[in-house]
């Protein structure tokens, strides 16, 4: 259960950066990484076996621990036509609006005003 729980939010962090900052380029970046997230999925359910953690608030602290790595790396190395990758256009000032959430939406192919493109546009409201 825990590694389907992982996968499951590993994989809506990456959605948030390919949704909210849809000015993305690189599709090889695009191809790679999420391979390298389900394989980092599968090691930190090896690592968390390995170590026999059952169903303490370490297992939970290294989930999180993994999570906050994704962030940061896809942050960081996602490129952007501006030249800046998403955390840096955060710490700038750049907001995701929710013009850009619909083109990001349009990209992944989710219709923005079906029942899921308008869910995930509710949080971008300004």
């Amino acid at each position: 259960m825990g590694l389907i729980r992982t996968g499951v939010l590993a994989a809506a962090v990456y959605a948030f950066f390919v949704v909210a900052y849809p000015d993305g380029q690189g599709r090889l970046y695009h191809e790679v990484v999420p391979f390298l997230i389900a394989g980092g999925v599968v090691g930190l359910g090896f690592l968390k076996k390995i170590l026999d953690l059952g169903e303490g608030m370490l297992k939970f602290g290294l989930e999180l621990a993994f999570l906050a790595a994704i962030a940061l790396t896809v942050g960081y190395t996602m490129p952007q036509k501006s030249g800046k990758p998403p955390l840096q256009q955060w710490a700038e000032g750049a907001r995701p609006r929710r013009s850009e959430v619909r083109r990001g939406l349009k990209r992944l192919r989710v219709d923005p005003d079906g029942v899921v493109g308008k869910a995930v546009q509710w949080p971008f409201a300004w």
